[in-house]
């Protein structure tokens, strides 16, 4: 019974950030879209958390869920235009688009059948957080700090692009 759980909650994730994903890549409104892709990266932060990361997990919520995504929505709910908001949302790769995710689709599909017929060996999860924060506040904390002045330079890039052309100058 222990290991169906966690299998069954993958299951419930995996169809709910599908379902997320394809209102990212069909909704015409470029909000609903965003709040799609919003639910999408808060469902990939519970995969990551039921994968034992809890440090990735944390990680995606506070940056991508938390900050880029809010961002983006100011972005969009800022712009002065509604007919803005109506754009189509596919380009002239989406050939090449559907040809790769069929082939990682069929990809996914042969790691499931393998998981089912037993040659794919299981691990139990450890929290990875204690190790990493050690790791960030001690060796690595320069280029820690030069991933904020990244972060912020590309709040000034979603500010600078969300102006009017007229206005930029």
């Amino acid at each position: 019974m222990e290991r169906t759980i966690p299998t069954l909650i993958f299951g419930l994730l995996a169809m709910l950030l599908i379902g997320l994903s394809l209102v990212v890549v069909t909704s015409r409104s470029v909000f609903r879209g965003a709040v799609a892709l919003t639910g999408a990266l808060g469902v990939v932060a519970g995969l990551f958390a039921l994968l034992g990361a809890d440090f990735v997990a944390a990680g995606q919520l506070l940056i991508y869920v938390g900050g880029i995504m809010i961002i983006m929505l100011f972005v969009i709910m800022l712009s002065q235009r509604p007919q803005d908001h109506l754009d189509r949302q596919t380009n002239d790769q989406w050939v090449w688009g559907a040809f790769f995710s069929l082939a990682i689709a069929c990809a996914l599909i042969m790691q499931f059948r393998a998981v089912y017929r037993g040659i794919f060996v299981t691990t139990v999860a450890t929290p990875t957080s204690a190790s990493i924060g050690r790791l960030l506040l001690g060796d690595m904390v320069v280029p820690f700090e030069a991933v904020s002045l990244v972060l912020l330079a590309s709040l000034v890039g979603a500010v600078y692009f969300g102006l009017d052309k007229e206005d930029r100058s």
